[in-house]
């Protein structure tokens, strides 16, 4: 595995893709010559996201409405893109959010919603995607994690709980898939100016979008056998 990976002409999907970090990833891996699959559970946003795309990239993008805490999405949204594209290469597990709560006083339902999300959604996409790279021998699956899988933060429980989890399993599955010449990477940035208005400025003590977009790439575009783990990005 000592190849540079080529990224044009491969397929790619990412989760969450519909807005914010996800709209920006799906953007980066489109210019550098990818196939790209997004998916999202708000209709509007994966709609109005593909329709950009594509006026920019013609046939090179494709999306669905999909939880990926359901099985039953995860595996039409799959089955969609290998329908579309062939094989998939490329798996980036973006979908994610939190909440603000003390632990003690974090519904079961708020607990649920966040670990189903999350870490299911994570073990759901893996775990159908994965055979299909089996198959290929080849593959990289890219977690967007948090620094919050290594630090614990209060009124954050629930959210340090399934990025520690989400880190975890990708540990545990780099093993399994190492024979098999499959990468599975975890980033772990810190606070993300993500969704920010046109006429926001940039906070340069945040993360952009952008920076994500460019670790992706350079992640992808490294040497096979270069195995890169747990990568932490700051404001600077």
């Amino acid at each position: 595995m000592t190849d540079t990976y080529a990224l044009t002409g491969k397929t790619a999907i990412v989760t969450g893709g519909g807005k914010g970090l996800g709209k920006t990833l799906a953007q980066f891996l489109l210019e550098a010559g990818m196939n790209v699959a997004i998916c999202g559970r708000t209709e509007t946003a994966v709609m109005q996201t593909i329709e950009q795309f594509d006026a920019l990239f013609p046939g090179n993008v494709i999306g669905q409405v999909c939880d990926v805490s359901k099985s039953a999405d995860v595996a039409s949204f799959v089955r969609k893109v290998k329908d579309t594209f062939g094989e998939l290469h490329v798996l980036i597990n973006n979908s994610g959010f939190g909440k603000e709560t003390l632990i003690w006083e974090t519904s079961e339902k708020a607990w649920d919603e966040v670990m189903d999300t999350n870490v299911k959604g994570t073990f759901l996409m893996c775990k159908e995607v994965v055979p299909h790279m089996i198959n290929n021998k080849e593959g990289y699956i890219i977690n967007i994690a948090s620094q919050a899988a290594l630090n614990g933060y209060a009124n954050a429980g629930v959210y340090c709980a399934s990025k520690f989890a989400m880190v975890g399993l990708g540990k545990a599955l780099q093993e399994e898939v190492r024979p098999y010449g499959i990468h599975v990477h975890s980033l772990n940035p810190a606070l993300i100016q993500s969704q920010k208005a046109e006429t926001e400025k940039v906070d340069d003590g945040l993360i952009q979008n952008e920076d994500l977009g460019n670790m992706v790439v350079y992640l992808l575009s490294q040497p096979r056998r270069l195995k890169i783990d747990n990568i932490g990005l700051w404001g600077y």
